[in-house]
């Protein structure tokens, strides 16, 4: 680990879309899984946006792109599923990271179909969450939600960094 007076990275001039995307996969992040309904179909996504913002209340907030195939059906739900993830449930992520293996989700093995959103049964932590409260901002949506029920398992989290995914801890 570098020593926090370490000589910091040289400055770049460059503030290019590509660019930035770089600049973002070297934040390192923890991984979750936000889950709906979207009528009688549970759809969900993987997101490395995810934080606390504060426990009085009990609130996340996450980020997430507008084209993504379930942005609308978030948007129309009053209760999402979260699911922090740990580093056994890293094919789970793989599953939701991906559009191409969305046949391979939401097996009743994995995940239980509660009335107020699908919930997995793997993780670390899950929560049923309240949407409190939904921020445009430009390409992005910014759920801010509140924990209405919460469970949580110890473990080694699971985490997104420079385009892959690692155990931590």
């Amino acid at each position: 680990m570098a020593p926090y007076d370490a000589a910091p990275p040289s400055p770049s001039i460059s503030t290019s879309p590509v660019d930035f995307k770089e600049v973002l996969a070297h934040l390192a992040s923890g991984v979750a899984i936000v889950s709906c309904w979207d009528g009688d179909t549970p759809r969900g996504l993987l997101v490395s946006s995810i934080t606390g913002l504060s426990v009085e209340p009990p609130r996340f907030l996450f980020c997430v792109r507008k084209q993504a195939g379930c942005h609308d059906a978030l948007l129309t739900r009053p209760h999402l599923g979260v699911a922090l993830l740990g580093s056994a449930d890293q094919d789970e992520a793989l599953r939701f990271a991906s559009s191409r293996r969305a046949a391979e989700r939401f097996t009743p093995e994995r995940w239980r179909r509660e009335p107020s959103a699908p919930i997995y049964r793997g993780g670390l932590a899950s929560a049923v969450c309240a949407v409190e409260q939904v921020v445009d901002a430009a390409t992005h949506t910014i759920f801010i939600v509140t924990a209405d029920e919460v469970a949580f398992a110890p473990g080694p989290a699971l985490v997104a960094w420079n385009r892959a995914l690692s155990s931590l801890g």
